[in-house]
């Protein structure tokens, strides 16, 4: 996916009956991970409203680093301290 001119590569797995969104860069080898808890019906807006959120949260997709966690609500997106919340 190209967004704002970067490309991006993205799937979305469900584990346990959560939808779990998976985004990283395509250029940089071993870049820092986006990981996002999505509602059960999807759409690619909330996958570039998921990048946009990590651009401004820190989100290093460029350099190594944890994996950054979030979760969309109703009112968009909000960091996850743990992977479990």
């Amino acid at each position: 996916m190209n967004h704002r001119d970067i490309q991006y590569r993205w799937y979305i797995r469900n584990a346990g009956g959560v939808n779990e969104l998976h985004v990283e860069a395509s250029a940089p080898i071993d870049g820092q991970v986006l990981k996002a808890i999505l509602p059960r019906v999807v759409s690619e807006n909330m996958v570039m409203d998921a990048i946009d959120f990590g651009n401004a949260n820190g989100w290093k997709r460029n350099e190594s680093g944890p994996v950054i966690h979030c979760r969309r609500t109703r009112d968009g997106f909000r960091l996850v301290t743990d992977d479990k919340a």
